[in-house]
């Protein structure tokens, strides 16, 4: 259990990494699609599209992230508005976190389906296959089920907030 914790916590670090050179790129390349098209009058072809998959990929990554360190819309107003003894609160936490399992896996079932068709097919300006940017979804929804995993392990489905990204 300790080491899928670690294992989790080193990937959500590469992750992290990865996240933030997206995020450098996007900004970069739709600076210089600006510059291109006002300056040089001469947009990129490539840029809008290359910028739309790179949002899909922060998306999904971005979630998974978001899951591990509790940065998720809860259930909070809930236990605000009723006061729910300790073990009807914990259970309903637990019942949330088996629904987001139950989805994740769902949504990752179906993503590779989708997978499967798509990957023929080339994109418009940039000519990649299409599995590409929809790899996302299901890379995101094992993100999102390894953290939430992680998340029940450690026992944080029982507390608010979680630890800062």
């Amino acid at each position: 259990m300790k080491t899928f914790i670690l294992i989790m916590d080193k990937i959500n670090l590469v992750l992290k990494f990865l996240l933030g050179t997206f995020l450098a790129v996007a900004l970069i390349i739709l600076t210089w699609q600006i510059i291109a098209r006002a300056v040089f009058n001469s947009p990129l072809s490539w840029s809008s599209e290359l910028l739309r998959y790179l949002l899909v990929w922060m998306t999904f990554v971005g979630a998974g992230l978001a899951i591990r360190y509790q940065k998720l819309i809860r259930l909070e107003f809930l236990f605000t508005l009723f006061k729910f003894p300790p073990k009807i609160e914990k259970g309903i936490r637990g019942f949330a976190a088996i629904l987001s399992i139950v989805f994740c896996v769902i949504i990752l079932m179906y993503s590779i389906q989708i997978l499967e068709i798509v990957h023929m097919q080339k994109s418009a300006a940039m000519h990649l296959p299409m599995s590409i940017p929809y790899l996302a979804i299901p890379f995101g929804s094992l993100i999102m089920l390894f953290n939430t995993l992680v998340a029940w392990f450690e026992g944080e489905w029982d507390t608010e907030g979680g630890e800062q990204i």
